[in-house]
C-alpha cells in the first residue's frame, strides 16, 4: 500500500506543468514568472538576455531600467530613444500620439515629416505653415522670428506688424488710409471714380461724419499722417498721426507718455504706467518696482535699470551689445539685430544690413522705382527718362 501512495504521489508531480503564473521559478523562466518564454520581467528582477526584460536592457543579469540613449526600444519609448518620455522621433519612427513626433504629425503609427500644410507650427515655421525660410511668408498678426518671415510689415517684439501703424496701410513706398484714399480705397491699387471719394473704405459722394474733404478727398484728420488734424498739417518721417497729434511710432509693447515712446515693462520713470516713478535704489522690472531685475530681463548699466536682451536694440542678447545705426531706417533687434521697413523712397536692393536701405529708389538709375530696375539714361521721381 505505501509502495502505491508514493507512486501516485510521484505520478502526480510528474504530471504538473510548469506556468507563468504559479509563483514558482521553473521552466524557461529567468525569475519567478518572468522571462523565457513568459512575459518580460520589469527592472531589479534577474535575466538571462535582454529579451527577459520589459526595457530590453540585462545587465550582469538584473534588468535594468533602460534611457533615452541606450540605442534600445524599452521603456514608454514608442521607437528607439525617442517617443514617449524620451526626446520626439523624427519622421518615420514609430508613434502613438501626436506628441511623440518631432512634427508633432502621428499619422497610421509613424511620425510624419512637417510640412508647410499640415496646419502645426513645426519644422523651422515662425508660426503654423508659415515662415522660418521654407514655408511661405506670414500674414500681419502672426508670430515671427524675423522680418523676413513676415509676408508685409516687419517683425516687432515678435509679430508681425505693419509699420504703417493700423488703420494705415502700407501700399507701395508709402503709408496709406485705405478708408479715405481714392487711389487705394479699401485695398492698394483700388481707385475711385474722378467724381467720387472714398468713404468707408467704399467709393461714393460724400464724407462721412469725423472726416474732413481736403479737396476732393476724406480724411480722418484724427490718423492721417499727411492731414493731422486738419487739411494743412503733414507729419515728419518716422512720425504716426494719433488723435489729431504728430507722435513717434511705438512698438506694441511701447506706449506713448508726453510724445515719447516708452517701455512700461523697464522704464523706472514710467513702470507700468504713464508717470509711475520707481523710489531710488529700485528698477522697473516687468512693469513693477523691485529691488532687481527678474528674468529674463538683465540688468545693465551698472545696476541703473532693466533692458530685455531680446529686443532692446542697445542691449541686443547681452549688456552693451548696440545694433549698428542703419541709414534710411531703425535698428531693431529681434533674436539678433535687424532693421525696420525702410523709409518711403527707399529699398534694400543688395540686402546688406550694415548699409540699411541703401537705394534711392526716386534717383537711383540702377534701381529706378524698384530693385533691379536699371535705366538706360538717368531716374528721375521713380520713372526712367
Amino acid at each position: 500500500m505505501r509502495w502505491l501512495l508514493m507512486t501516485l504521489v510521484v505520478a502526480g508531480c510528474a504530471a504538473k506543468t510548469p506556468t507563468c503564473s504559479d509563483g514558482v521559478l521553473n521552466g524557461t523562466e529567468s525569475d519567478v514568472d518572468c522571462g523565457g518564454s513568459c512575459a518580460p520581467c520589469p527592472a531589479a528582477k534577474t535575466c538571462l538576455t535582454n529579451d527577459d526584460c520589459a526595457t530590453a536592457h540585462c545587465v550582469l543579469h538584473v534588468c535594468g531600467d533602460g534611457s533615452c540613449s541606450d540605442g534600445l526600444k524599452n521603456g514608454s519609448e514608442t521607437d528607439v530613444d525617442c517617443g514617449g518620455t524620451c526626446p520626439a522621433c523624427a519622421a518615420g519612427a514609430a508613434c502613438s500620439m501626436a506628441t511623440d513626433c518631432a512634427s508633432e504629425i502621428c499619422t497610421a503609427n509613424a511620425c510624419a515629416a512637417a510640412s508647410c500644410s499640415d496646419r502645426v507650427k513645426n519644422g523651422s515655421e515662425a508660426d503654423v505653415d508659415c515662415g522660418g525660410g521654407n514655408c511661405p511668408t506670414c500674414a500681419l498678426g502672426s508670430h515671427c522670428a524675423k522680418t523676413s518671415d513676415c509676408a508685409t510689415g516687419e517683425c516687432v517684439d515678435g509679430l508681425c506688424v505693419d509699420p504703417c501703424g493700423a488703420p494705415l496701410k502700407t501700399c507701395g513706398l508709402a503709408c496709406v488710409d485705405p478708408r479715405f484714399d481714392p487711389s487705394n480705397c479699401g485695398n492698394c491699387g483700388v481707385t475711385c471714380a474722378a467724381n467720387q471719394v472714398c468713404a468707408g473704405g467704399q467709393c461714393g459722394f460724400g464724407c462721412p461724419v469725423g472726416t474732413a474733404q481736403c479737396g476732393d478727398q476724406c480724411f480722418d484728420t484724427s490718423l492721417d499722417i499727411l492731414h493731422c488734424g486738419d487739411c494743412l498739417t503733414q507729419c515728419a518721417g518716422g512720425e504716426r498721426c494719433l488723435g489729431g497729434h504728430c507722435v513717434l511710432p511705438c512698438a506694441p509693447t511701447q506706449l506713448p507718455c508726453n510724445g515719447q515712446c516708452i517701455s512700461p515693462a523697464t522704464d523706472s520713470l514710467n513702470c507700468g504706467t504713464c508717470g509711475h516713478h520707481c523710489e531710488s535704489g529700485q528698477v522697473c522690472s516687468n512693469g513693477q518696482c523691485a529691488t532687481g531685475c527678474v528674468s529674463p530681463l538683465l540688468s545693465c548699466n551698472d545696476g541703473a535699470g532693466c533692458v530685455d536682451p531680446v529686443v532692446d536694440p542697445l542691449n541686443c542678447g547681452s549688456c552693451g551689445h548696440v545694433c549698428p545705426a542703419v541709414p534710411h531706417a531703425r535698428p531693431l533687434c529681434a533674436i539678433g539685430c535687424s532693421r525696420s521697413s525702410c523709409d518711403p523712397g527707399f529699398a534694400d536692393c543688395n540686402g546688406a544690413l550694415l548699409d540699411g536701405c541703401e537705394a534711392d529708389l526716386s534717383i537711383d538709375p540702377l534701381n529706378c522705382g524698384g530693385c533691379g530696375v536699371v535705366c538706360a539714361t538717368t531716374c528721375a521721381q521713380g520713372v526712367c527718362q
